[in-house]
């Protein structure tokens, strides 16, 4: 049998106030780096993308970051973050680093480069051994 037509149509309406809107804009960039982060954390669980994410990277920027100690690491099944974690510590203290880091002082997006340098150190712990290295002139 047919189905009888409705007689009248309601509809509703919500209307959010400004807080309201914010507090769902939030909400929606909450999820939206939840759902991203996840994504990269999937990306990089496994040690073949993230060897193919340092080369593509060693190939843009023309840095060298595999060399013979990550090498060494990857062949042995070893450590690769360790290998990693060491090249990082080891290249903050050379002067290329320091020159870098002194010309980006100079520019907004440098520094910003700078301190997410200096709070990756912090993380990473190279930033303990790097104290009195900044505030040093090379000898």
């Amino acid at each position: 049998m047919p189905k009888k037509p409705s007689e009248k149509v309601i509809t509703y309406r919500f209307e959010l106030q400004d807080t309201e809107r914010r507090i769902l804009e939030q909400a929606v960039t909450a999820y939206s780096i939840r759902n991203v982060s996840k994504g990269v954390y999937n990306l990089t669980s496994d040690v073949t993308t993230v060897v193919l994410l340092l080369i593509l990277y060693e190939y843009v920027t023309g840095k060298t970051i595999i060399d013979d100690v990550l090498l060494a690491a990857i062949g042995a099944g070893g450590d690769i973050a360790g290998g990693l974690l060491q090249q990082w510590k080891d290249y903050r203290q050379t002067e290329q680093y320091r020159q870098e880091y002194n010309e980006r002082a100079t520019s907004v997006t440098g520094g910003f480069h700078n301190i997410w340098d200096q709070i990756w150190g912090a993380l990473t712990g190279a930033s303990l051994e790097n104290i009195n290295f900044m505030g040093q002139d090379p000898e």
